[in-house]
């Protein structure tokens, strides 16, 4: 692992306030509610998953909870500022779904994708012998440093999702959210991709992840939300989480609420 990850993974177990927390939050496209009433802390050490059926707005509270999208309703914190306030991006890693949508034929080496992250709404700019090392490390942290001259385009999907999760801790992050981060690719570099992500979890990086595997992600995750008809419920303090979420979704049928 390398050390400026190290350090970001040691930063990110020290006690401090919850990562993000939403109070009563309700959002509409529109006259279209697909959020209401949401109220969820992910704290420092989480790996939070977030399920549920198609257009039920896991990826729209994903971005609530990054200030993306501005509530019509309730509170949102990051790290116990209110988005507008809040200037330290480094903190954050992101892969959104666009992310895999990338235009392939344009003519850019994985490294400088990775080096991109720099230029992104999340941070400011660093001078480039800082960059060139942090993203090294970042490659690295990936297991894709051989990869580092290739053309994107000249990827797997698995190999291009590994570069975007590189570029996403290009800043060294103390939380990765990810969105539907393995949607396209084979299952090989879909479990290859979930071990990357366990083994951040276990060195005390916290995670919120969007999915729809089920089986993989409750193997992983501390906290499960269900969204079903723009509502929440929340799984969490479970030995077994993937049996508990199982038979529990069984007993309520998706019924609001807070599940131990």
């Amino acid at each position: 692992m390398p050390s400026k990850v190290k350090d970001a993974l040691k930063l990110s177990n020290d006690k401090c306030d919850d990562v993000i927390t939403l109070t009563n939050v309700s959002f509409a496209y529109g006259g279209n509610q697909v959020l209401e009433d949401v109220s969820l802390s992910v704290e420092k050490g989480d790996f939070v998953v977030i399920l549920g059926p198609n257009g039920s707005a896991k990826s729209t509270l994903l971005k609530v909870m990054l200030g993306l999208l501005v509530p019509q309703a309730g509170e949102v914190r990051i790290f116990g500022q209110k988005p507008r306030k809040f200037t330290a991006w480094h903190r954050i890693g992101y892969v959104s779904q666009q992310a895999a949508n990338i235009n392939t034929s344009f003519p850019a080496t994985v490294q400088e994708v990775v080096a991109s992250g720099y230029y992104t709404g999340f941070g400011r700019l660093f001078g480039g012998g800082r960059k060139k090392a942090a993203v090294k490390e970042a490659l690295e942290a990936v297991k894709i440093s051989d990869l580092s001259n290739r053309l994107i385009g000249q990827l797997s999907g698995g190999q291009r999702q590994k570069v975007f999760l590189a570029r996403a801790l290009v800043r060294n992050p103390e939380v990765l959210f990810l969105d539907e981060p393995t949607t396209g690719i084979d299952t090989a570099s879909q479990q290859e991709f979930y071990r990357l992500i366990s083994n951040f979890h276990k060195r005390h990086m916290t995670v919120v992840m969007v999915t729809h595997d089920v089986t993989s992600a409750l193997k992983m995750a501390t906290k499960a939300v269900y969204m079903l008809d723009g509502k929440m419920t929340l799984y969490k303090n479970m030995g077994n989480l993937l049996n508990s979420f199982t038979s529990k979704i069984l007993e309520q049928g998706g019924k609001a609420g807070v599940y131990n």
